[in-house]
């Protein structure tokens, strides 16, 4: 093992316990590619300075799991673990997770309505709507409830009120600040590329408390994360790659 691969090999194990498979593959195939994997995972990941490590992790395991990069998600949770996170917290995140992909599902609705509009009539609940929607403006201190939304009220008042369930369930953390909860929603939102739960979700961690530096973490997570399905996804290619190599 040369210089560069001892360094990055010793300190992924003092960091996260193991090198990391993907950086050990590269390593077998092009060195220099291996050692930029690893400096982006110091930068964007190991190196940040506003959230605590705890929070790091909990946030890269729910953009791994919501990318169904299974490999990643065990590598961010034994991370956590040397953090002291609780499986209650990893619940949350996982909570946060699974409700940002559910909500992205939204993100059409406005279309769909119209064409429904224009080939079948819609049975409204327009009163009791209206009701909901000015509570819940009041409990969140939200002006405007995101438009995905407002069009599943239109679409279906049984998925809508569904969805204000499961979003008071699943946004409802056992032990986790909410602010935290929000942050990790933004980013699994920016990560599967679902603009308006992001914003949505990136204005209440705000209300919440979050502050820039701690939203720059979060994102550079998701992002990191977000590029590696790159790799993540090619792992069984790498692996014959590197045998090649070695032989």
């Amino acid at each position: 093992m040369d210089t560069g691969m001892e360094e990055i090999n010793n300190f992924a194990k003092a960091t996260l316990g193991k090198l990391p498979d993907i950086v050990g593959l590269l390593g077998k195939i092009n060195k220099e590619l291996a050692m930029e994997q690893f400096r982006e995972n110091k930068t964007l990941y190991l190196g940040r300075t506003h959230l605590e490590g705890k929070a790091l992790s909990l946030v890269a395991i729910a953009v791994s799991a919501a990318n169904g990069q299974k490999d990643s998600v065990m590598l961010h949770f034994n991370l956590a673990k040397k953090f002291g996170t609780e499986p209650l917290e990893v619940l949350d995140a996982l909570k946060a997770a699974k409700m940002a992909l559910m909500a992205s599902t939204m993100s059409s609705l406005q279309e769909t309505v119209k064409i429904i509009e224009e080939n079948e009539h819609i049975s409204r609940h327009t009163e009791e709507v209206d009701k909901i929607i000015k509570k819940i403006k009041v409990e969140t201190g939200m002006e405007k409830l995101p438009e995905g939304m407002l069009a599943l009220s239109k679409f279906s008042f049984g998925l809508f009120m569904e969805h204000l369930k499961e979003k008071s369930e699943l946004l409802s953390p056992y032990k986790i600040d909410p602010k935290l909860i929000y942050l990790i929603a933004y980013a699994v939102s920016v990560s599967i590329h679902s603009d308006e739960c992001a914003t949505t979700y990136l204005r209440q961690s705000m209300k919440s408390g979050a502050k820039i530096g701690e939203i720059e973490d979060a994102l550079s997570i998701s992002r990191f994360i977000t590029g590696n399905k790159a790799y993540i996804t090619s792992v069984e290619v790498l692996q014959e790659m590197a045998t090649k190599v070695e032989v």
